[in-house]
């Protein structure tokens, strides 16, 4: 495979309503089918938006929400991004997960890092992990909204060959600029591209959510991305110029990982 199409849906999801979710999603899979994408990536919690009543939603993965995915997964033959409460104790995780064309669920990633600032470390577990799972052998990697301000987890799926991570996310306008500046950082000090598909339209708490989803390169040059209009953002990635790059300006084989463990240890 040369380039891969990534259809990034920018959902205007409705309020802790799985079954109208669901419905929606049908639809957004056959429009990324149609567009010849061979991966589509829903929003963070498609089915619920950003609640931080997670307990009564909360299921095991896998579980409906998955086997639902799993099933459009099969009927249009692509590999699907998509994300719900999953059940563990104390609380809840927030939890991405893949299914594949055959209808195969993919590694689940945990969302690592909860929204403190919006007491979402209140009513969610963390998680520890940073999987990786193949499209058609390319080395794939998950990171979920919040999780995009912290490099460590991007340095992490670089070092294991990651060549692409998807981000779904919940990220609002008022701080929508960081939003773009860091899903072309995260690209352009891992050499990777990263996919960051983010909703649209307003949630119960009054919070407004511009979209802006956009496919960053591994040079952090932007392929596609979105304006605040619910649909598809559609793009292709040059994984063979990824490749290249990487071969020709091997930056991340100069870092030092024993110097940076030594400053971190260091008293401020």
């Amino acid at each position: 495979m040369t380039t891969l199409r990534v259809a990034l849906i920018q959902q205007d999801t409705v309020w802790q309503d799985p079954a109208a979710n669901l419905a929606k999603a049908r639809g957004f899979v056959a429009q990324a089918a149609r567009a010849g994408a061979r991966v589509a990536v829903f929003p963070e919690l498609f089915t619920l938006g950003f609640t931080m009543a997670p307990e009564p939603f909360a299921e095991p993965l896998p579980g409906p929400t998955t086997e639902a995915v799993a099933a459009l997964s099969r009927e249009f033959g692509l590999y699907l991004v998509g994300s719900v409460v999953e059940a563990h104790a104390p609380h809840p995780r927030n939890a991405a997960f893949v299914t594949g064309p055959d209808g195969a669920l993919l590694a689940p990633y945990r969302k690592i890092h909860p929204f403190s600032y919006g007491e979402e470390h209140r009513h969610y577990s963390g998680g520890e992990d940073c999987p990786l799972f193949q499209v058609d052998g390319n080395p794939c990697g998950l990171q979920i909204c919040y999780d995009l301000r912290f490099p460590e987890p991007f340095r992490a799926l670089a070092a294991q060959g990651a060549e692409v991570v998807f981000v779904p996310a919940n990220w609002p306008a008022r701080r929508i600029a960081a939003w773009s500046t860091l899903l072309a950082a995260r690209a352009i000090e891992n050499q990777m591209a990263v996919c960051g598909a983010n909703r649209v339209g307003q949630d119960a708490l009054g919070l407004d959510y511009p979209g802006a989803s956009a496919l960053c390169d591994a040079f952090g040059e932007v392929v596609a991305q979105g304006d605040a209009t619910e649909g598809l953002v559609v793009g292709d990635i040059d994984l063979v110029a990824l490749r290249a790059w990487r071969a020709r300006f091997p930056a991340l084989r100069d870092r030092r990982v024993e110097v940076y463990s030594a400053l971190e240890r260091k008293k401020i």
